[in-house]
């Protein structure tokens, strides 16, 4: 190609001598050779121009470039190119023009061959460091990119192995990868990433890291937990689980374990359930959550109020709060998952699962015998704002959601002590009288056995606490306006109860509702709706702080009213 080449630009410069011994000759330009070809390593070249008139040389690309790009008359011009990384080969055009030849001019052509297969670089592992005993079970690897001088896409596969001889492999195309299955505790791991840019068979890996996992008992999905089981023939099950709890919240002992453990004591610390607590068996269920939080948490009393119309982290149970206001203190959730990890226990493993289908509820749910319709299913939410709420179905079943703000122990007994299980109204009083609409709902829901502890009537004798009032051992009790959020209309019992401000006090006949129901169910009596506890036998056994019922205990902080519980009709 040289020789040729030379060849060439010599007959070129012998015409230009003889061209040049000519007077009077027309403009002409002329250059060659017109096509040139160089290796993808190559950045020189050279073509010649053979001319009598000025000219100017355009490029159809940057990646040569020539010089001089103007001149008179014959010349040598050097091409300057850079070198090609790709593995296509590419082409550009010079073009040489004169204004004296209009209709005349030259071009060559560079062409610059495709460049070989380089093998990237390996890859450099960072995370988990060589020899690190990791936090979790399940490990998130991650490492820098490997280098490819071609430019090619790189692909990556992580290898784990336990002996270095047996390798299980991941692929990717990121720098990280989080595995989907918990490694096995206190076991040492080796790891390495292999990167390819699929152009050739080579493939070239990172060295090997080793690392270990935690010597920790964690709590699985789904695994549940007996706490505190008792012997009574028909003990009343209460399920706590929580939402918004990371996988390091489920160590044995954690996080996780503490919150559940707060609850029941903070369920327990109350008359009656105090002296009754030989009645319940205590189960946890464990789920784990993406992000610790609740959907549009934080607000309120939390440490970032900023942020409570905006925060989305992904939980299991999908608790979320109200979006619209920071006061508003309404919570929902994944009703159905929550009763369905419940049924995980075995006491409560009877029936379908629950599911709903067009408005209507199916499964165990819809089986007023069904022990989840005679159980207590309490949702802690790992979250600091302050609020909470109980959802109930009419045939009896519960999901008393509390979040972990400062009032979460009140907070718990009000919604799920107080709504929950024996199914109480508010006491507290918002604005404005109750519709006619207002009071046939009230008389409804009493009907199925709901808001035993409040009135529609102010007449003594019809209220259905008429047998406290005269008795010598409730003189608090009496006939007092205000309930179910409205200041008149409605009638309550007593001054001061927890299902007013969240106090750490049920009132009498808050008292008597909540032993019925632990009776009722405790003795097999779950579905008889004809049944009825002694109100002498609930006296007899009934334990008051004197200073409660005078009024002299004071209410927990100033919090607002926590929002109405949810009633739904099992159809």
């Amino acid at each position: 190609m040289k020789n040729r080449l030379l060849t060439y630009m010599m007959a070129l410069v012998v015409s230009f001598v003889v061209a040049s011994c000519s007077k009077g000759e027309d403009p002409f330009l002329q250059a060659g050779p017109a096509r040139i070809e160089i290796a993808a390593d190559a950045t020189s070249a050279t073509f010649a121009i053979s001319s009598n008139v000025q000219w100017t040389i355009s490029s159809s690309d940057t990646w040569a470039t020539v010089s001089p790009t103007s001149g008179q008359g014959n010349a040598t011009v050097n091409i300057t190119s850079q070198t090609q990384t790709t593995h296509s080969s590419r082409s550009m055009t010079f073009t040489i023009k004169s204004k004296d030849v209009p209709e005349g001019g030259a071009t060559v052509t560079l062409t610059q061959k495709e460049a070989p297969n380089v093998v990237p670089t390996a890859p450099v592992l960072v995370s988990p460091a060589n020899g690190e005993t990791i936090a979790g079970l399940v490990p998130t690897f991650t490492w820098q990119a490997s280098q490819d001088a071609n430019g090619d896409a790189i692909a990556y596969t992580l290898k784990i192995s336990k002996d270095q001889q047996t390798w299980s492999s991941y692929n990717t195309r990121e720098l990280t990868y989080t595995l989907s299955d918990k490694q096995e505790m206190g076991a040492t791991y080796y790891w390495k990433v292999e990167a390819t840019d699929g152009m050739s068979t080579d493939v070239i890996s990172s060295e090997v890291f080793s690392y270990t996992t935690p010597s920790v008992t964690y709590h699985g999905e789904g695994e549940y937990k007996a706490y505190e089981i008792n012997t009574d023939t028909n003990p009343i099950n209460i399920v706590l689980m929580g939402d918004g709890f990371i996988q390091e919240d489920l160590v044995e002992g954690a996080a996780y374990d503490q919150a559940m453990e707060d609850a029941v004591e903070a369920f327990f610390d109350i008359e009656p359930y105090r002296s009754y607590r030989n009645k319940f068996n205590i189960y946890f269920v464990y789920s784990e959550s993406q992000h610790r939080g609740a959907m549009y948490g934080h607000g309120h009393d939390g440490s970032q109020s900023a942020n409570f119309a905006t925060f989305r982290p992904s939980t299991s149970f999908r608790a979320t709060f109200d979006a619209t206001s920071s006061n508003s203190t309404s919570t929902t959730c994944d009703y159905y998952k929550v009763m369905n990890y419940a049924r995980k226990v075995p006491a409560l493993a009877v029936g379908e699962d629950v599911r709903e289908e067009g408005g209507y509820i199916y499964g165990a749910l819809a089986d007023e015998a069904n022990p989840i319709n005679h159980s207590i299913l309490i949702l802690v939410i790992n979250d600091k704002r302050y609020a909470g709420t109980c959802t109930m179905w009419s045939d009896g079943a519960c999901v008393g959601m509390c979040p972990m703000s400062r009032a979460f122990e009140a907070t718990l007994r009000h919604e799920v002590g107080g709504h929950g299980f024996p199914k109480l109204g508010d006491e507290y009083t918002y604005s404005g009288a109750p519709s006619q609409d207002d009071i046939t709902r009230i008389k409804t829901w009493q009907n199925r056995g709901f808001y035993k502890n409040i009135s529609v009537t102010p007449e003594p004798s019809l209220v259905p606490w008429s047998m406290f009032i005269g008795d010598s051992k409730y003189p608090e009790v009496g006939v007092y306006e205000g309930a179910m959020t409205f200041p008149t209309g409605v009638w309550r019992s007593e001054q001061i109860s927890c299902m007013i401000d969240n106090r750490s006090y049920f009132n009498g006949i808050s008292r008597y509702t909540i032993v019925e129901r632990i009776m009722k169910i405790s003795t097999g009596n779950a579905t008889n709706d004809n049944y009825k506890y002694s109100y002498e036998a609930f006296k007899a056994q009934d334990k008051k702080d004197p200073n409660v019922a005078n009024g002299l205990t004071k209410a927990g902080e100033n919090y607002p009213p926590l929002a109405p519980p949810i009633l739904i009709e099992v159809k």
